[in-house]
């Protein structure tokens, strides 16, 4: 374990000396626990005072901890160590505090780019000061790792800001973890703007106890740690009919203050999003265009092993081009990794996307896994609008108005895109979510699946495999995968039913898994563990709601 610290970070501060810090009557020499923070400023019982204003930090910090728990792939350096500098419009309203874009924001850092969440806005009555706590996450450059925090700073009676407190103590990045306090200067321009409050309403919001308590089931129903870590887990929950239960986010500073607020990475999660649903929506729209030849649209796809390749072979991962078919060889590959990390920009992506397997078996046979071929899809998808409408990019011109009318958060509309003037998005990553996006996909998945009129064909495929449509992707344990989607297959038997049930799932890096049922259920479960299981999930969904 390395340490690269200017704070000792050990026995976190207590809930009295925040307010002391912050106005610089003590110093930074800790952190702080969350349940002191929300004790200090979420939890107090009267709202701050209403206003809007510019948050801005552009100075560099007066004092750093930063903890390096797991660097496996040897990244750290020392301006990892850097809020970086940004600016944000907030209002606080209502004992709430709402950044007007909750989008990641590009910076200017050379590792990291910002988001922020809606927080809190409390009143400190002893001296009518307004306590402000935002969540906030850092997110690697062209990767899809964040790391979660809160940020705590205050705006005095007579308008003066104090300092921001930035504290990490916990991440969505198998790679990557580490624990970390800032304390930087702030500015702040207050401004008189009226807050846009889009009201999205979701389901209820219940605690997962709730469900164990309810259908007297064990504490390892839903994650069963077994299996999976539970220090390794973001936040998993179980979606049904009208109610949402979710866990808590557990951090190694206490329960996170914001679990509705936390980012959440995509990973390849997004294969199945931006890829198919882009896809279907096209189709809806075009007719067919799954069925159109690679080499016609992506020019850098030539050559006799591009021949007959279909989009649709893009979607399902077979190309006929690989190494070795054995599962995850040619995603673990160099060439693979050039793809995916190395190359930043389009040109030299798409040239060693196109190029990097050599052509082994018929297109459409056989699936094995690369990201890179829903990367070649994403350029496919850009190239055919370009040349069919007067719209130049899938993911802001089809898909996030899909999401938009969906009431999808406006985090949602980022996603990771090459570092040039094309901006191509990634497609087979890097899409980020908040806890009720998932709500939300869930509800639009559910009703295309049960939906055999939809007009979005390619995806009511995807989401009922059988074994015509589907590929054998992961023999030992019945894993299949069609049209970006991956299913698992049981036997009738094991549910007394009449027919075998395939449960389509999407699957992500580092341990994601969001899954949908055949009664309606969906699971989820963001973890960083590179831990896969969820057996556990499938029966007690089961036996509070019989599969068939």
């Amino acid at each position: 374990m390395k340490k690269y610290l200017l704070l000792l970070l050990c026995i976190p501060l207590t809930s009295q000396e925040l307010a002391d810090v912050l106005w610089s009557k003590a110093q930074l020499s800790n952190t702080f626990h969350y349940a002191d923070i929300s004790k200090a400023a979420i939890d107090l019982p009267n709202n701050g005072k209403s206003f809007s204003g510019i948050l801005k930090v552009d100075q560099p910090a007066v004092g750093i901890g930063y903890n390096v728990i797991i660097d496996s792939r040897k990244i750290y350096q020392d301006n990892h160590k850097n809020i970086p500098k940004f600016e944000i419009e907030i209002s606080s309203l209502d004992g709430k505090v709402y950044p007007k874009n909750t989008k990641i924001i590009e910076t200017n850092h050379l590792f990291w780019n910002i988001q922020f969440g809606v927080g809190s806005s409390k009143l400190e009555t002893s001296s009518s000061n307004t306590l402000i706590t935002l969540p906030f996450s850092l997110i690697h450059k062209s990767a899809n790792c964040i790391h979660n925090g809160i940020g705590v700073f205050s705006i005095s009676n007579e308008n003066q800001i104090s300092n921001i407190i930035f504290e990490i103590a916990s991440e969505t990045c198998a790679y990557y973890k580490f624990d970390y306090v800032g304390l930087y200067s702030a500015k702040f321009q207050f401004i008189n703007t009226v807050p846009d409050l889009s009201n999205n309403i979701g389901k209820n919001i219940m605690s997962i106890e709730n469900l164990y308590n309810r259908y007297n089931l064990t504490n390892k129903s839903f994650l069963n740690s077994d299996y999976i870590d539970p220090s390794n887990v973001t936040i998993f929950g179980l979606i049904d009919s009208n109610n949402h239960y979710v866990s808590s986010c557990m951090t190694r500073l206490g329960n996170y203050p914001f679990c509705d607020q936390i980012l959440l990475p995509s990973y390849s999660l997004a294969k199945s999003i931006a890829g198919t649903f882009s896809l279907s929506l096209l189709e809806s729209q075009y007719g067919s265009i799954s069925n159109l030849y690679v080499s016609d649209l992506v020019p850098e796809c030539y050559g006799r092993k591009w021949k007959n390749v279909t989009l649709n072979n893009l979607s399902d991962m077979s190309t006929g081009q690989y190494f070795n078919s054995t599962h995850d060889f040619d995603e673990s590959s160099v060439a693979s990794s050039e793809v995916i990390f190395m190359f930043e920009e389009h040109k030299d992506k798409i040239k060693k996307a196109c190029s990097a397997f050599p052509k082994k078996t018929k297109p459409g046979t056989r699936f094995v896994y690369h990201t890179s071929d829903t990367y070649i899809l994403g350029v496919a998808l850009n190239n055919y609008l370009q040349s069919n409408s007067n719209r130049k990019d899938y993911f802001n011109d089809v898909l996030i108005p899909f999401l938009e009318s969906n009431n999808l958060s406006q985090t949602s509309q980022s996603v990771l895109a090459t570092n040039d003037n094309i901006k191509q998005s990634y497609t087979g990553w890097g899409m980020f979510f908040l806890r009720s996006d998932l709500d939300r996909l869930s509800t639009i998945i559910h009703n295309i699946k049960n939906n055999s009129s939809t007009q979005l064909t390619y995806l009511y495929d995807a989401l009922n495999p059988n074994d015509n449509n589907s590929l054998l992707a992961i023999p030992s344990v019945n894993i299949y995968y069609n049209n970006g989607f991956w299913s698992r297959k049981f036997d009738k038997d094991i549910f007394n039913c009449s027919e075998d049930v395939w449960i389509p799932f999407m699957s992500g890096f580092g341990g994601i898994t969001f899954a949908f049922f055949p009664n309606g259920m969906s699971y989820y479960y963001f973890s960083d563990g590179y831990e896969f299981a969820w057996e556990s999930a499938i029966f007690s969904s089961h036996s509070i709601k019989p599969f068939c």
